[in-house]
This record gives C-alpha cells, sequence and structure tokens, in this order.
C-alpha cells in the first residue's frame, strides 16, 4: 500500500508535480491541501484553529497535549467531531511528521513517499508552520540532528517499510 506524507518545508510543492496515486495522504498540522488526515502535536495549532475554524477540515489524530488545549479554549464539542484518536509522541524531536509516518506503518503502509521535508536534505528548518504558528525553534542545528536521526531509526527498524524523501 503507497502512501504520501505532506509536511510543511519548502519541498511540498514536488506533491503537485508527482502524478502518483495513493491509498492515503496524510497531513502535518494545517494541511495546504486535500488530505485524509492530520497530526496535531502543539497547542498553538488548537488556539488558531479554535478562532479559525475551517483551518482544518479534516480527521485529526492529536497528541495529548494538544487535545488538553481544545478544553482551555473551551470549544472541546467542536473539536470532538474531528477527533480521530489521542497519539502519544515520543520525547525528543517527534514532530507530527514522524507521528504520521508511525500511524501509516502501523496501518500496514509499506511505500511511503515524504514531501516537505526538507531537513532532511539540507540544514534547514524551513516551514509554513513557523509563519502561521511562530513556533520556530531556539537551536535548529540540535533539531535538525533530532529530526533526523529519528527517520534513520525508523528505516532501520523497519527495514521492510520504504520511506522515500522527495525533493
Amino acid at each position: 500500500m503507497k502512501a504520501a506524507i505532506l509536511g510543511n518545508g519548502p519541498s511540498r510543492t514536488k506533491y503537485f508535480d508527482n502524478k502518483i496515486h495513493y491509498d492515503i495522504v496524510a497531513g502535518c498540522n494545517v494541511p495546504w491541501t486535500n488530505v485524509d488526515w492530520t497530526v496535531v502535536l502543539d497547542d498553538e495549532v488548537v488556539s488558531r484553529w479554535a478562532k479559525e475554524p475551517d483551518l482544518i477540515t479534516v480527521p485529526t489524530y492529536f497528541s495529548r497535549h494538544a487535545w488538553m488545549k481544545t478544553d482551555q479554549v473551551k470549544q472541546r464539542k467542536f473539536f470532538k467531531q474531528f477527533l480521530k484518536e489521542i497519539v502519544v509522541p515520543g520525547k525528543n524531536y517527534d514532530t507530527s511528521g514522524h507521528v504520521a509516518c508511525k500511524i501509516l506503518m502501523r496501518e500496514g503502509y509499506t511505500d511511503i513517499d515524504l514531501y516537505g521535508f526538507d531537513s532532511w536534505f539540507e540544514d534547514t528548518i524551513e516551514s509554513t508552520s513557523h509563519e502561521l504558528f511562530n513556533n520556530y525553534p531556539d537551536n535548529k542545528a540540535t533539531f535538525i540532528r533530532g529530526w533526523r536521526k529519528l527517520w534513520s531509526e525508523m528505516m532501520e527498524n523497519h527495514p521492510a517499510v520504504k520511506l522515500n524523501f522527495i525533493r
């Protein structure tokens, strides 16, 4: 089964250049095109979504932290219609992209194209998420190393799964 994960880095635009059919397309945070579902880990996303109800309109995997934020913004009833599952990200450097990949692997996907994950190729953390939520990390080099390490561990721990970083 073939899947795509749409990250938020500059190479995300390559998704439109690719005419491959996917069985499922997953988003990260705020999807910028049609996806089957998305992953929201950060409470900043929930805060903005509470103010802009049309920001996300697909089933959503929430981290426990993000789900608790739905109470703080007093809109649990609104968010409940989108709740697909509560997920538990790893402790260090686990992004919505990493979590989406784990979900897809759990569901049996063995061929996963990743768009918009530019930190795999170069020392950048450029992302539309930073523009939307002002969540730019302080130490980008540390984050890049952490993100790459998690991707590498996923590939090592799941050799039957093919992760294709599209650039």
